[in-house]
């Protein structure tokens, strides 16, 4: 009993750490050219990232065409060899 125990809170543990977060912000450019948004967005607790304004790459099926800057958006983000691509990303009310 103890050891199921232990290997369910490992799984759960495990499901927590894989889980996405939501990180908010604002889209200050696109360019599509590039495959990149420039986000101000906020502190990403994750990966320790302070809020700043940085490009972020656009993951391919992604389509960005309803978004503008100035656009308030939430995200989800992969890093992809040690770049930040967005793989989800929704217009705020």
């Amino acid at each position: 009993m103890k050891k199921t125990i232990i290997a369910l809170l490992c799984v759960l543990s495990s499901y927590a750490v894989i889980a996405a977060e939501w990180v908010n912000g604002e889209i200050v450019r696109i360019d599509t050219a590039r495959n990149r948004i420039m986000m101000k967005h906020e502190y990403i607790p994750s990966i320790k990232m302070h809020a700043m304004t940085m490009p972020f790459g656009i993951s391919s099926g992604l389509n960005v065409e309803s978004y503008k800057p100035g656009d308030k958006v939430r995200f989800q983000f992969k890093i992809v060899d040690g770049a930040l691509d967005i793989t989800t990303l929704e217009k705020l009310k």
